[in-house]
């Protein structure tokens, strides 16, 4: 055994309380972001009213055609047979977080509804999503923005707006509106390989991505804090100018998401488990990433929206491509640490660390 989830860093409950105010800083951040966006249109504002909006009809063999072609059943597997399969992955999910949060006693009270401002929920479709960045939830997103009331303002504003999809924290606590859709609506999320959602979260944040310079002016100072000051100033371009950027490390941003300091976190790279509360909540479908064309079908089938839309084929990874060679600048002493972090979510989710480990570092 490589490792053992027994002795994590943070003891289940203590866990929780260290993240306590996780999500009012995260609104913060999303606020930064929004700020940002309205800086270049003027705001709309939020459809109070349900507007039913009317899809552009499809033709029904068309889109039995497309579905039967995006991930289809196993060779020789009818329809009933792949639904009777993914009914019991999704069973023996369930029963894997169920026995997680049992193992380590995290069990209390929903939390109020400031932190459930990732749970969108549908009211047509009687669904919530616990939205996990860097898990597929743009796709999600791009599928269930298809079938929201609200779909003329995101199909305008794009699914990234902050109005686009209602989300849970609206409700009052403990109100009739809030307890209705945790009871009654089928809830599900997307999760990921937690080493490989933390790479993914470093490339698009502080490498390729659209907001490199957004995430470098909220966080860059505190993840290149102890370089020397004249490694500080702007990367040297080609042509020996400086383009101002601070050019994070991978090591560095490791190093900084190690300190679980509040200054460090993101819904991005945080605990995929502190997004979605599972132990408070009941998810009916826990869909992975790595199985993400299947999972969102099924979901998709069991919700009717499979009826409206057609399902998403299962796409390449490029942060599960290069993981080996990323995490070779990572000292192992801080993958463990890393491993610890982020315990919970290889337990409940049914990654394995180890497996993990063999691939990024092996012997």
């Amino acid at each position: 055994m490589l490792f053992s989830l027994d002795n994590p860093v943070h003891t289940n409950q203590s866990d929780l309380e260290a993240q306590e105010d996780f999500q009012d800083w995260e609104t913060e951040i999303e606020n930064a972001n929004a700020d940002e966006r309205d800086t270049r249109r003027s705001s709309s504002p939020f459809p109070e009213r349900e507007i039913e909006e009317t899809l552009p009809p499809v033709r029904r063999d068309t889109l039995q055609k497309a579905n039967a072609l995006q991930n289809p059943p196993r060779k020789e597997e009818t329809w009933e047979a792949w639904l009777a399969r993914m009914e019991q992955v999704h069973a023996d999910r369930r029963a894997t977080v169920r026995r997680a949060c049992e193992r380590h006693n995290i069990k209390g009270p929903l939390p109020p509804p400031r932190r459930l401002h990732k749970l969108r929920y549908n009211d047509p479709y009687r669904t919530v999503f616990c939205d996990v960045a860097k898990s597929g939830s743009t796709t999600m997103k791009q599928i269930l923005a298809k079938v929201d009331p609200n779909y003329k303002y995101i199909r305008k504003f794009g699914v990234y707006d902050p109005k686009a999809f209602k989300d849970l924290s609206r409700f009052k606590e403990g109100s009739r509106d809030l307890r209705d859709r945790l009871s009654n609506y089928t809830k599900f999320m997307i999760v990921r390989e937690p080493l490989e959602r933390l790479l993914s979260a470093y490339q698009d944040k502080f490498r390729y991505g659209k907001a490199v310079e957004l995430f470098e002016a909220l966080y860059g100072d505190y993840f290149v804090k102890d370089r020397a000051p004249s490694h500080k100033k702007g990367h040297q371009t080609n042509t020996g100018g400086d383009d101002g950027r601070l050019q994070v490390t991978f090591p560095e941003f490791v190093r900084g998401v190690l300190t679980r300091e509040r200054k460090y976190r993101n819904v991005h790279w945080e605990p995929q488990h502190v997004i979605c509360h599972p132990c408070m909540i009941h998810y009916d479908y826990i869909g992975h990433l790595d199985t993400m064309g299947d999972d969102v079908k099924f979901i998709m089938h069991k919700t009717g929206i499979l009826d409206k839309v057609a399902a998403p084929a299962q796409t390449a990874r490029r942060a599960g491509d290069n993981m080996a060679e990323m995490y070779a600048e990572i000292p192992l002493g801080d993958i463990l640490q890393l491993g610890k972090v982020f315990y919970f979510d290889y337990e409940a989710y049914s990654f394995s660390f180890d497996d993990t480990l063999k691939k990024i570092k092996p012997r």
